[in-house]
């Protein structure tokens, strides 16, 4: 199964070209075709499909060609190539393609087109939004829950996990999983850690924490809350020797015969819990054995403290330099229609953007899985969830490269974990400083938020001398 999921991307991609060239098509003469950048996942025919159905006059093709490559699409949209419909991933994107001027600010259209922030998640509001204004709505939403395969919990004799469970019991769960013999006599590992960014993300917001002051202007990557998630990350795999560390993956990797990333190992059966999104159920086809095996809980969390963690969305936005923004506000409104919803709980690529079709377990069931009780805590995942904090004042793909930068040093214990997120801390607040410099833009919205003039010495009051 090695290198599996490159494969089953390219063959979607493959059926995905050869669909659409045999799909039979109306005569173009009345036909506005609008290009979407977004990725080729074969769930897309039906999706374009639709909008055609309900939009008379308008059709949507697929570009997957950008790749998620930032530089080539603010290039295309600048020379007025770019696609109509952008599909943006994270907030980090967002914030970097508002500030390269790609994004039309939506806010003026949103009420009336029944795609405002107030028609999605509460907990999604922030992260559809730059300084109070509207940039993109939801394709899909995601806030992760912890994954398991019942299969590996039953051949170890261990009890799956509950909801109500801490970090604490976490590192239990991992040591009976690793201790317990295996019934079959396989091998198998306690947990995935395929996503870093993300599990230190869940770690860090649980334990309470954000990654800059309210104002912007100062990075808490150094807070308590920051050195407590990543000691905890460094300990699991190194103390506790629960989580296997990147090496092993690599290890792994050079063996062949798993696959060639946590995500194929785990869906080869070879891991008992994932921290994870409900798009997960989009693999569930490839993967038979799977199927049946998929139980779900919600995240542990810090003793003390509520369940909370982070959530996000693939959302849409407009090209504000596009010849068709207009048409394409059509495809917001449906996004926001109860009718693509249904194909997001029927496809299971995560939760669908309408929070009215998503409000029990019973309403999310489908043919990759049809009990209710996995997708329960994913309904209670997003009620309780919130999106990273961003500054305006440092780029957000920046921060999040570097931010995976300081996790890999930690991890392959070239820097211990407070030395390398004061670093990390450190290095941020000097961009900020020199952003600000030689933004004056940014000037302005230091302004805006402090109330007070900028001076250049600022940051000595804000991120100390």
């Amino acid at each position: 199964m090695k290198y599996v999921f490159a494969a089953m991307l390219a063959l979607a991609a493959t059926l995905y070209a050869i669909a659409l060239v045999t799909l039979d098509k109306p005569p173009s003469g009345d036909i506005l075709e609008l290009r979407w950048a977004t990725d080729a996942n074969p769930a897309r025919i039906k999706q374009t499909s639709l909008f055609g159905d309900m939009f008379p006059g308008l059709e949507v093709a697929v570009d997957p060609g950008l790749g998620g490559d930032q530089t080539k699409l603010i290039v295309q949209c600048a020379t007025g190539t770019g696609p109509d419909i952008i599909d943006v991933y994270d907030q980090e994107a967002m914030s970097s393609l508002v500030s390269a001027g790609i994004l039309m600010d939506l806010t003026p259209y949103a009420e009336e087109g029944g795609f405002g922030v107030d028609n999605t998640y509460p907990a999604l509001r922030d992260a559809l939004m730059i300084e109070g204004k509207q940039y993109r709505f939801p394709c899909n939403v995601w806030a992760n829950c912890m994954v398991y395969n019942k299969a590996v919990f039953d051949d170890r004799g261990v009890p799956y996990p509950t909801d109500d469970w801490t970090w604490t019991e976490f590192l239990e769960v991992c040591r009976q999983l690793r201790d317990s013999p295996s019934a079959s006599g396989g091998d198998h590992f306690a947990f995935a850690n395929w996503n870093k960014i993300n599990w230190f993300g869940e770690l860090y917001v649980n334990k309470g924490g954000r990654y800059f002051s309210e104002d912007g202007l100062t990075c808490l990557l150094d807070s308590p809350e920051a050195l407590w998630a990543i000691q905890f990350y460094h300990d699991a795999i190194y103390e506790h020797e629960v989580v296997p560390s990147a090496a092993q993956l690599a290890s792994l990797s050079s063996q062949g015969g798993w696959g060639s990333g946590w995500l194929s190992i785990f869906s080869n059966g070879k891991v008992a819990m994932l921290i994870i999104g409900r798009w997960y159920l989009c693999q569930v086809e490839y993967f038979p054995d799977m199927k049946g095996n998929l139980g779900a809980c919600l995240l542990p969390h810090v003793e003390g403290r509520e369940p909370t963690g982070l959530c996000d969305t693939r959302a849409a936005g407009i090209n504000a330099m596009g010849a068709n923004k207009e048409e394409a506000l059509h495809f917001l409104e449906y996004l926001a229609s109860p009718e693509y919803s249904e194909l997001i709980v029927q496809d299971g690529d995560s939760m669908p953007p309408n929070p009215g079709l998503a409000q029990s377990g019973e309403m999310l069931v489908n043919d990759a899985e049809p009990d209710p009780a996995f997708h329960q805590p994913f309904v209670e995942a997003m009620e309780n969830a919130q999106p990273a904090d961003l500054s305006p004042f440092m780029d957000a793909l920046v921060m999040r490269r570097w931010l995976g930068e300081a996790i890999d040093r930690v991890e392959e214990q070239v820097e211990p974990p407070d030395v390398a997120f004061k670093a990390l801390t450190a290095e941020i607040n000097r961009t900020i400083r020199t952003n600000l410099e030689r933004q004056p833009y940014l000037q302005e919205v230091y302004e805006e938020r402090t109330g007070r003039p900028y001076t250049e010495d600022w940051w000595r009051e804000h991120q100390g001398s």
